[in-house]
């Protein structure tokens, strides 16, 4: 299944070695501005290279828009983007011809497939992840003409056993993006930081969280069984490489199971912005839980490698969400008795 989506749909192609990687966005109404900028924008905040805490692959992760776009409006037909692969260095990874990485899905892959591209990961690299930014950048172009009021911003909460203070006052990308972890409370950034260089230096890595924020949700958007809002965007942020699980609620949900109904039900925000299956209108809130990389030691030393890839993984999370989200806007909106 390399095709995400109903309506809105988007198909990922390409290898992390190979001469491109690339999306097909289908689905997609005419008229939505989307100049190339828009596109390189956001590839811009994933790309690899972008300070000491990341890969030290250097990738400008060009965007090359091949078709579904003229005079930087939509047209309706298939948008197809490329981005070409310029310094890849297979050599490094020569050694898992023959070598199953732990924690990589090497061993049940050839099993599955009998045969696999070795080479920085391959299909399963997450690079495969540029490819979903430029789906969700499509998305986002869409929705910010259909749903004027609607955002969606993550950050960075957690890094290993460091934890973010809950930010307080409006939460911007930009504010999020002044940081190279991502992490919108200065203090925790700045530890944070340093815990990944540590890391790195010795070949090991880490895991943590990232939390999403959507405001502006249109109030019913969702089903009630089985295409609930709760269950389709962790389905899209579970397809995520690394992650290991998602929560939706206020941060502290956790801790508010432990209250009887008298007492949970009497704040509103624990529900998350979703009843029903169906955002209540109020801000939705969402955890993503990742693993620490699984390259280590002599490996992460050899080749190019995250030491902690949720910086990174920001703008991903974001894509995921977008795409989700635009697929039930056209289906809400495909519906006679609900535009």
């Amino acid at each position: 299944m390399n095709t995400f989506g109903t309506l809105f749909r988007l198909t990922t192609f390409g290898e992390s070695h190979g001469p491109a990687l690339g999306a097909v966005i289908d689905g997609c109404p005419a008229g939505v501005p989307l100049p190339s900028s828009v596109l390189q924008a956001a590839l811009d905040r994933r790309r690899p290279g972008q300070s000491s805490l990341t890969t030290a692959r250097r990738e400008a992760d060009t965007v090359e828009v091949l078709s579904g776009v003229f005079e930087d409006v939509t047209l309706g037909t298939p948008i197809a983007a490329i981005v070409r692969n310029t310094d890849a260095r297979s050599a490094d990874y020569d050694s898992l011809k023959v070598r199953d990485r732990p924690g990589h899905a090497d061993a049940v892959w050839r099993d599955r497939f009998k045969h696999r591209d070795h080479r920085g990961g391959g299909r399963t690299s997450g690079r495969e992840t540029l490819c979903r930014v430029i789906g969700g950048a499509v998305a986002e172009a869409f929705l910010a003409r259909e749903v004027t009021e609607l955002s969606t911003v993550a950050w960075v909460s957690q890094v290993g056993a460091l934890r973010a203070r809950f930010p307080e006052g409006p939460l911007t990308r930009a504010r999020v993006d002044a940081h190279p972890t991502r992490c919108p409370d200065p203090e925790a950034a700045d530890a944070m930081a340093q815990q990944i260089l540590s890391a790195r230096d010795v070949g090991d890595s880490l895991g943590g969280t990232i939390d999403l924020r959507i405001d502006g949700l249109p109030r019913g958007l969702g089903e009630p069984i089985f295409g609930k809002l709760k269950a389709l965007i962790p389905q899209a942020l579970g397809s995520i490489g690394a992650v290991t699980g998602v929560l939706w609620g206020p941060p502290d949900v956790l801790e508010r199971l432990e209250k009887p109904g008298s007492v949970f039900h009497t704040a509103r925000d624990v529900y998350g912005g979703i009843q029903g299956g169906m955002a209540s209108g109020e801000p939705a809130h969402f955890r993503v839980f990742f693993k620490p990389p699984a390259t280590l030691a002599d490996l992460a030393k050899a080749g190019r490698h995250d030491p902690c890839i949720l910086p990174r993984a920001v703008p991903v999370v974001e894509a995921m969400v977008s795409l989700v989200l635009a697929d039930l806007v056209l289906q809400m909106r495909a519906r006679p008795h609900e535009r």
